[in-house]
């Protein structure tokens, strides 16, 4: 029986590289992913917006999870169709994690909560190398949509709230930048400004934390910030994504911002999840 689950894409409130503590938004881009149970080793596909990856770290890392729970030594044939751009801050490794854990829990039997799937995942993405912190904030906006902060080093939630369906704007610039490569860069002196944003965050001021964050990551990691200029004067919510370079803007005018960021790279409209 081939067994079938999705995870969504989410962009980042507060990034947890400084302090161990984030916060993220589920957007409406998709990951899917399916799963058939095999004698013996890993087979299959990724596709993502219609180019192929190779890179199956994550595949295996989310195997030999589920081999440890069960204590079984089996085999999957797998397929992954994902709509979310990788390597730029939206979440990609999370949602895969997420759709190939539900997928798998499921092909087994698995009588799990949707939060120890969720757990699961992450631990693959740490095993992969494809995370810094675990994304645990990351991951549970995937996962169920909606807002969470969470202690990622401690996988523990401490605030989550439902958002409206608001319309998101994504620019993504015409380069790439993969969380790994930024391993054992010092991030403590953007710390005390994190640390502002989290604050705000837990108390319910997600768009202030996100401006913030997304101001000081981007001055730090050497990203433009012409794009906040332009949302600003918009009216818009706007933020670095991850440790982007993808940015994003709530706005009531999606259309008009999406003309104007175009300038800067592809840019695609979805909408808060």
């Amino acid at each position: 029986m081939r067994l079938r689950a999705s995870a969504s894409s989410a962009v980042t409130v507060v990034n947890a590289f400084a302090t161990g503590v984030g916060s993220a938004i589920g957007i409406k881009l998709w990951t899917r992913a399916e799963v058939k149970l095999k004698g013996d080793g890993i087979k299959g596909e990724i596709r993502v917006r219609e180019e192929q990856v190779r890179d199956l770290r994550l595949v295996k890392a989310v195997a030999d999870v589920f081999r440890e729970k069960t204590g079984e030594d089996f085999g999957i044939k797998f397929s992954i169709e994902s709509e979310i751009p990788i390597a730029m801050g939206l979440k990609s490794s999370s949602a895969a994690a997420n759709a190939l854990s539900k997928a798998l829990a499921d092909a087994l039997g698995l009588d799990m909560s949707e939060m120890e799937v969720v757990k699961a995942g992450v631990e693959a993405a740490k095993r992969a190398g494809v995370t810094l912190t675990g994304a645990f904030d990351d991951a549970c906006a995937s996962y169920f949509g909606s807002l969470w902060v969470t202690d990622n080093l401690g996988m523990r939630v401490l605030h989550s709230s439902k958002v409206e369906l608001l319309p998101v704007v994504l620019l993504l610039p015409g380069k790439t930048l993969l969380t790994e490569s930024l391993s054992g860069r010092d991030f403590s002196p953007i710390r005390p400004y994190v640390e502002e944003a989290i604050r705000l965050a837990l108390e319910g001021e997600w768009r202030k934390a996100a401006f913030i964050n997304g101001l000081v990551y981007s001055t730090y990691l050497g990203h433009p910030i012409e794009p906040f200029r332009i949302a600003l004067e918009r009216g818009a919510v706007v933020g670095l994504s991850g440790k982007g370079p993808a940015v994003f803007a709530v706005t009531d005018e999606p259309e008009e911002l999406a003309e104007e960021w175009g300038q800067f790279g592809e840019v695609l409209i979805t909408e808060l999840r």
